[in-house]
């Protein structure tokens, strides 16, 4: 009897299943053909999908670099702002100086001028305190303009004590919590001790310091202490030979004589080991402390943190014996640098920019008025260099971007070779399926139709 068994039939069934899977699977991976990860997953290619998710990682993490510099850029556009708004000022207040310069105007005008003057100055301090996204603007470091202050008045035997004893020179406003503070002493071999307070806050200390000789002969020793609010407190101690025995206290002129004469003072007072007898050389053989920079306990010598509470400093010297000793502030380098991490090609520090401090300008008599003049002169000229440091951070940011978007280009570049080919195939693979089906559907109805037909002529 002609007919169609039931294993025939299953077998299209099961042809007809298959290519209906197929199917599915085409279409899902020709939607997922614009997503490499997925493609590449869905073909089991597992190192192209390693690959590809490696440079998934690193073109998101460029990305958020890329935001990251468009913040440096609203960063540096707002210090420019700043920097404009300064050289309005300082012109402003240069021509008031000018103006001040005359000895004969009357006291109410100069009393007028004076008032605009300050209020001028007083704005130009707080764009100072300006900040973006919590970041301060601007460094006082970086000033163009800068002035040292000095500690030599009241550091003499000869001179009056404290109420507590002590010789002192201070408290004086640096303008600053830190920078670096020069200390020169000259103790003689009675020994004195050297100190150095910020407001009340004691951040050096030499112990009891002695030289050779007596104070007014042979050589000087210097500290150059660092201090900075936060931070350890740290001082360099630079041997020095600058006079022999010559008694300086009785008009004697000084002059090096090739020995470094408190070496069997300085080393042990350290904490280093004793002089090797060598005098014509700073230190040991084998030892260099050149620039290096102590800390904390170091024999006799102490130091301690800074709090950033007070721009005051003072020096106070105790002691009965001859001495001599001086001292000066001078600027520590800027720190205020903002950095923009990334790959080693693509990190930046923006070299910071800093405004002056004009806290004692003043044009309340026409001698100060013309140290007004000179000296706003020299910070309208600082607003250029500044400026000037604006342009190159702002260079080295488009730099930076140029080459982040390079990166980012090669890497889609390379993705979309690996994937290039997924969605001509997957299109080719859907057609390919869709056919099978078609043809197994076809199958499928013939055969029912068949043994329908069959089953009417028996009946």
């Amino acid at each position: 009897m002609i007919g169609v068994d039931t294993s025939s039939i299953a077998k299209a069934s099961v042809s007809m299943r298959q290519s209906a899977n197929g199917v599915q699977n085409s279409v899902g991976r020709l939607l997922s053909s614009g997503n490499a990860a997925e493609s590449l997953r869905g073909l089991g290619d597992s190192g192209g999908l390693s690959m590809v998710s490696r440079l998934g990682a690193e073109n998101r993490s460029k990305a958020k670099l890329a935001k990251s510099m468009q913040n440096a850029v609203t960063y540096i556009q707002m210090q420019e702002a700043g920097l404009r708004k300064a050289l309005q000022i300082y012109e402003r207040m240069s021509d008031l100086a000018a103006k001040a310069l005359d000895p004969l105007i009357s006291d109410s005008d100069r009393a007028s001028l004076s008032l605009e003057f300050d209020s001028m100055r007083q704005a130009s301090l707080e764009l100072n305190d300006d900040t973006f996204s919590g970041k301060f603007l601007y460094d006082d470091m970086a000033a163009t303009v800068k002035k040292q202050v000095t500690f030599n008045e009241g550091l003499k035997e000869t001179n009056p004590r404290n109420s507590d004893g002590l010789f002192q020179a201070g408290p004086k406003d640096v303008l600053f919590t830190s920078g670096n503070i020069v200390l020169n002493v000259n103790s003689g071999g009675a020994e004195n001790r050297y100190m150095i307070k910020q407001g009340d806050t004691m951040i050096f200390d030499t112990g009891m310091w002695a030289t050779e000789g007596t104070g007014y002969q042979y050589d000087f020793d210097q500290f150059i202490v660092e201090f900075s609010p936060g931070q350890d407190t740290t001082y360099q101690f630079v041997p020095t030979d600058d006079a022999g025995n010559e008694k300086t206290n009785t008009g004697a002129i000084k002059s090096p004589n090739n020995i470094y004469d408190n070496k069997n003072d300085y080393l042990p007072q350290l904490g280093l080991n004793y002089s090797d007898g060598t005098e014509t050389t700073k230190w040991d053989a084998g030892t260099n402390y050149d620039g290096y920079k102590f800390t904390g306990a170091n024999g006799i010598v102490r130091s301690y943190k800074a709090t950033g509470e007070s721009t005051e400093i003072t020096i106070l010297v105790e002691g009965t014996s001859l001495y001599q000793a001086n001292g000066y502030y001078e600027f520590s380098d800027p720190t205020n640098y903002q950095s923009i991490a990334g790959s080693e090609q693509s990190s930046i520090s923006l070299t910071p920019v800093g405004l002056g401090l004009l806290q004692d300008y003043s044009i309340s008599t026409a001698t100060d008025a013309a140290e007004a003049v000179s000296s706003l002169a020299k910070e309208i000229e600082g607003i250029g260099v500044q400026m000037a440091t604006l342009g190159s951070n702002m260079s080295k940011l488009e730099i930076a971007e140029e080459r982040l978007n390079n990166q980012v280009f090669l890497s889609e570049t390379g993705i979309s070779r690996l994937t290039n080919d997924v969605l001509a195939d997957e299109s080719t693979q859907l057609a390919k399926q869709q056919i099978l089906l078609q043809s197994s559907q076809a199958l499928m109805a013939q055969a029912f139709t068949l043994r329908e037909n069959i089953l009417n002529t028996l009946l």
